[in-house]
């Protein structure tokens, strides 16, 4: 079940990525930062990046997820968010066998990963 799940959610999200960069790089969804406008960014660290050009941190992106700059992250969490998606979907299996042992790493397993994406603790910046 966890391959499959994960087989599923990776076409979709690549076809994700792909229709979001087609977009944004057809013009058919404005950007937030021009693209001509991008090269002046590239080399800037990610807080500067982010203070340059207006663009928010952690889940603030979703609010401005209709812009072509912006929709490309859809993809890219719905290709992070997988393993969450099939830890949840396997537990349930798991718990009726009694394996738990297995069951107990993949509650920590998932209790890591909401953290991470939580955004509630940050490393480095």
């Amino acid at each position: 079940m966890f391959a499959a799940i994960l087989r599923g959610g990776t076409g979709i999200s690549m076809g994700a990525l792909i229709v979001g960069f087609l977009l944004y790089i057809g013009g058919l969804v404005p950007p937030l930062v021009p693209i001509a406008e991008l090269p002046r960014y590239w080399g800037l660290p990610a807080p500067r990046y982010l203070a340059a050009t207006g663009l928010p941190r952690g889940w603030g992106w979703l609010g401005l997820m209709w812009h072509g700059d912006i929709l490309n992250f859809l993809g890219i969490v719905m290709l992070a968010g997988l393993t969450i998606v099939c830890y949840v979907a396997v537990l349930p299996a798991f718990l009726r066998k009694g394996d738990t042992a297995y069951s107990a790493i993949i509650v920590l397993e998932l209790a890591v990963l909401l953290l991470a994406a939580s955004g509630i603790v940050a490393v480095g910046h």
